[in-house]
C-alpha cells in the first residue's frame, strides 16, 4: 500500500512503488542500489518526495508520497531506551540532499536508526546523499550528520556497526529526571530582554538549555514566529533534550495551542512566567489574592478563544442551562471567582485607607521605594531602618535576596530623620519590562502606597548595563499608575559595583533629575540620603518650650519620638523641654507650653 498524496499519480508508477515492497535490503547497509535507483527515477518524474521506511530485517514496511517540502513519515514509537529499529530514506526532488531540522528532529524523537536524504539527479551516479545517525553528547541523545556522500560511499557504510555502538551507550545512560524542566528560550525584542527571560525561568526552577534570538520581524499570527524558526526550535528541542519552550513575549491562546501541537511540548510565554514567579513569592493573603486575580484575568480571554467555535446551548431564555459546554462553565466559574477576589481586595483597600487616615492625622509623611526588580530596594529599606535615629523603630526586615521579585507584599516601617521627624517608608513590588497589564491592575490596591506617597525613591541598579532601559520600564509603570510626576529622588544604588563608564551614562541620562549615589550593602551615603529625604518633605518646625508634669510623661515620649530635642532639664514641677516641633505635635502639647522670656 502506498500512503500519502497519491492524487494524480499514474497507475504504472504506483505499481512500481508497490514492487519495492518485494526488495530485501542487506541489514548492514543503509539501502540498496536498486532501491535508490527506483526512488530517484520515480521522484524525478512525479516531482514529489518519496519516503521509504525499512526495518532491521531489511524489509520495507511503508512507502509514502509527500509534497516538495516534506514527505509523510509514518509514526514509530521511540519511547524505549534503545533505537526504534527503523531507518527512513526519502528523496529531495530539488536535488539538494541537505537534511532539514524537521528531519533531524524526527530522527531523535522517533529514535530512528538513520534518517537519509537523497538529492534527486538525472544521472544516478551524480546524486548526493546526507545521512543522520543518532549519537550521544554529554549523556544526552544527539545526532551526527554525514554530508554530501557519493552513492558509492553511502552504499559501503556499515549501518549495523554504528547502531550497535549507539545502543550500547544508550542503555548505560542514566535517564534525566523528567521532573526537571529544561527550556529553549526564544526572543525577538533584544538579547538583553532574552537574558532577563533566562533569569525569570531560573526563578521558576526551570533550567535554560539554549537561547534563540531573532531580530524582530512581522509577527506570525498563527505561530508568532515563522515556519523556519519553528523548525529550528523543534530541532533544538530534540538535540538539547528540552521539554519546554519559552517565548519572550505574550502569546495568544491560538498561538499557544498551535505551538504546542507543532513542537509537541509545553509552551509558555513571558507573562505566564512572571505570573508563576509572583505566585511563588506571594506570602500574605492579599498578595496571593492579587496574583490569583491576575492569573484569572490572563486566563479568561484564552478560554474564550478556545471556546469561540463551540455551540452555545441555552437552558432558558436569557440564561445558560445545565447543557452548556465545559469551557463555558469554566469561564463562568472564573468570572464568579474574579468577582469574589475583587470584593475581598476592596475590603483590604478600605482597611488600608483607614490606616492612611491615621497616618495623615499624625502628620507622618509617606515615602515609597520603587524600582526595577532586583535593584536592591529591600536592602535599601532595611539599611535605612537600621541607621535611623530612633531606637524604637520596628526593625523587622523584609527579604533581601539576589533574585527577581523577592518582595511582593508591600511593607511599611517607621524611619526617623535626623531632625527627629518620622516618616512611613514602604518597600513595593519590583517592576520589570513588559510587566503584564493584568498584574499592574491586580496590584493597584497594593501600589496605592506609591500613588499616595509624598516622595518616591526610584532605586536603580547603577551597575546594570541595561539600567537606562530599566528606568524607562519603571517610568512606564509609574505613568500607568498616574504617579510619574510625583516628587522623586532617583537613588543610584550599587555604585560600589558600577563601572565609571556606566555611572557616567546614568548621570548624563538623569542630569535633569534629583539623584544621589549610594550603596545599600556598603552603607555608602545612606545618612546623606536621609538628609535628602528630609529636605524633600519639609515641615515648618517651631522652637517651643514645655514643662510637662511627671504625671503626664507620655507627652515627653511624644516629643522625643516626633521632635528634635534642643534641651532637656528635670525641675521640681516636671520635665522642661526645648524642642523643634511641627504644628500637629505643638497642638497636642499646647497645655504645657512655657513662653520664652524676652
Amino acid at each position: 500500500m502506498i500512503t500519502g498524496n497519491i492524487d494524480g499519480i499514474k497507475k504504472l508508477l504506483l505499481e512500481r512503488l508497490e514492487a519495492l515492497y518485494e526488495l530485501n535490503i542487506d541489514n548492514s547497509s543503509i539501502f540498496s542500489y536498486e532501491l535508490v535507483s527506483e526512488m530517484n527515477d520515480i521522484s524525478r518524474i512525479i516531482k514529489k518526495e518519496l519516503c521509504v521506511v525499512i526495518n532491521r530485517r531489511g524489509k520495507i514496511t511503508d512507502i509514502s508520497i509527500g509534497n516538495l517540502n516534506n514527505a509523510e513519515i509514518p509514526y514509530i514509537d521511540g519511547a524505549t531506551k534503545r533505537l526504534s529499529g527503523y531507518r527512513v530514506i526519502h528523496t529531495h526532488p530539488s536535488g539538494d540532499s541537505t537534511l532539514s531540522s524537521m528531519d533531524t528532529s524526527a530522527l531523535m524523537e522517533l529514535k530512528l536508526d538513520a534518517m537519509v536524504a537523497i538529492g534527486v539527479n538525472e544521472n544516478i551516479e551524480n546524486i548526493k546523499v546526507n545521512i543522520a545517525l543518532c549519537d550521544i553528547n554529554d549523556n544526552n541523545l544527539s545526532f551526527k550528520e554525514l554530508r554530501s556522500l557519493t552513492l558509492s560511499s553511502a552504499l559501503h557504510l556499515n549501518l549495523r556497526e554504528k547502531i550497535s555502538y549507539v545502543e550500547k551507550i544508550i542503555t548505560d545512560i542514566k535517564q534525566q529526571d523528567d521532573d526537571i524542566e529544561r527550556a529553549i528560550l526564544f526572543g525577538n525584542d533584544s538579547e538583553e530582554s532574552l537574558e532577563e527571560l533566562c533569569g525569570l525561568a531560573e526563578a521558576c526552577d526551570v533550567v535554560p538549555v539554549f537561547k534563540v534570538f531573532q531580530k524582530k520581524n512581522k509577527i506570525n499570527t498563527a505561530y508568532y514566529a515563522g515556519q523556519g524558526k519553528i523548525e529550528e526550535l523543534s530541532y533544538l528541542k530534540q538535540i538539547k533534550n528540552a521539554n519546554v519552550v519559552i517565548f519572550d513575549d505574550e502569546l495568544s491562546g491560538s498561538q499557544l495551542r498551535n505551538l504546542e501541537e507543532t513542537l509537541k511540548c509545553k509552551v509558555i510565554d513571558r507573562t505566564t512566567l512572571i505570573l508563576d514567579i509572583f505566585a511563588r513569592r506571594a506570602k500574605s493573603k492579599e498578595g496571593m489574592l492579587q496574583v490569583e486575580l491576575a492569573m484569572l484575568n490572563h486566563k479568561i480571554p484564552r478560554l474564550r478563544n478556545a471556546n469561540a467555535n463551540l455551540s452555545r446551548i441555552r437552558g432558558g431564555v436569557g440564561s445558560k442551562g445545565p447543557g452548556e459546554k465545559k469551557l463555558e462553565t469554566d469561564r463562568r466559574h472564573i468570572e464568579r471567582r474574579i468577582e469574589e477576589i475583587r470584593n475581598e481586595l476592596n475590603r483590604a483597600s478600605e482597611q488600608r485607607s483607614i490606616q492612611k487616615v491615621k497616618r495623615n492625622k499624625s502628620s507622618i509623611s509617606q515615602v515609597a521605594i520603587v524600582g526595577y526588580t532586583n535593584a536592591g530596594k529591600s536592602t535599601l529599606r532595611n539599611k535605612l531602618c537600621e541607621i535611623s535615629a530612633s531606637n524604637k523603630i520596628d526593625k523587622d526586615g523584609v527579604l533581601e535576596a539576589d533574585m527577581l521579585f523577592a518582595t511582593l507584599d508591600t511593607t511599611v516601617r517607621a524611619v526617623t530623620l535626623s531632625d527627629n521627624r518620622r516618616i512611613a517608608l514602604s518597600d513595593t513590588v519590583g517592576f520589570i519590562s513588559k510587566l503584564p497589564h493584568d498584574l499592574v491592575e491586580a496590584f493597584k490596591s497594593t501600589l496605592e502606597e506609591v500613588i499616595d506617597a509624598d516622595l518616591l525613591l526610584h532605586t536603580i541598579d547603577a551597575s546594570n548595563e541595561e539600567v537606562i532601559n530599566q528606568i524607562k520600564s519603571v517610568n512606564s509603570v509609574l505613568e500607568e499608575l498616574d504617579a510619574l510626576d510625583k516628587n522623586t529622588i532617583v537613588v543610584l544604588n550599587k555604585v560600589d559595583k558600577a563601572s565609571e563608564e556606566n555611572l557616567n551614562k546614568v548621570r548624563e541620562f538623569l542630569k535633569k533629575q534629583k539623584t544621589i549615589e549610594v550603596s545599600a550593602v556598603k552603607e555608602i551615603n545612606l545618612s546623606l540620603l536621609l538628609d535628602y529625604i528630609g529636605k524633600e518633605i519639609p515641615v515648618k518646625l517651631m522652637e517651643k518650650q514645655f514643662i510637662i508634669p511627671y504625671t503626664e510623661q507620655k507627652f515627653v515620649s511624644m516629643l522625643h519620638d516626633n521632635s528634635k530635642i534642643l534641651h532637656e532639664d528635670h525641675l521640681e514641677e516636671g520635665t522642661k523641654i526645648k524642642a523643634l516641633v511641627h504644628e500637629e505635635i505643638y497642638k497636642k502639647c499646647l497645655d504645657f507650653e512655657v513662653l520664652a522670656k524676652s
